[in-house]
């Protein structure tokens, strides 16, 4: 809306092109973790969130924004998932408290929107792009601890 002036009914799409990509990303993440490794699926995700948030940053076409949302959709599908698993590994005997963490992180997770809308109001949308982009920068670096 910002960028194109779009009306709310016709950028309201941008949610649902999201959770399209995002759904088709966690089923055909389930097929093609079967045959990759964990850490090479990970990264290509987070390639593809990073490749997003240059899109999302500097797209001024409706097709650039749409390709940036749905890559972002895409990429961010498996994220907790490959996270998940790696700590389990990493912690066999600590199921339940590797579980609690995880979902203690789900929860922590809330914390982006509201750092998002506050970038927001403080910079326009590439303030919000710009705390994705902090997120991304940090699963770049954790790609690396993931176990083959």
């Amino acid at each position: 809306m910002e960028r194109l002036g779009l009306p709310l009914e016709d950028a309201s799409f941008a949610t649902g092109l999201y959770f399209i990509f995002r759904t088709a990303g966690c089923f055909l993440g389930a097929f093609l973790l079967r045959v990759m490794s964990p850490r090479l699926f990970f990264g290509i995700s987070v390639v593809m969130m990073a490749v997003s948030m240059g899109l999302l940053w500097g797209g001024d076409t409706l097709p650039v924004i749409y390709t940036g949302i749905a890559l972002v959709g895409f990429g961010n599908s498996n994220i907790f998932s490959v996270v998940f698993s790696q700590a389990l590994i990493a912690a066999p005997k600590e199921r339940n408290e590797v579980s609690g963490l995880m979902i203690m992180g789900l929860f922590g997770g809330t914390i982006f929107p509201l750092a998002m809308g506050y970038a927001a109001d403080a910079a326009g949308q590439a303030g919000a792009v710009a705390v994705m982009a902090a997120g991304v920068i940090y699963l770049l670096f954790y790609t690396m601890r993931i176990k083959k």
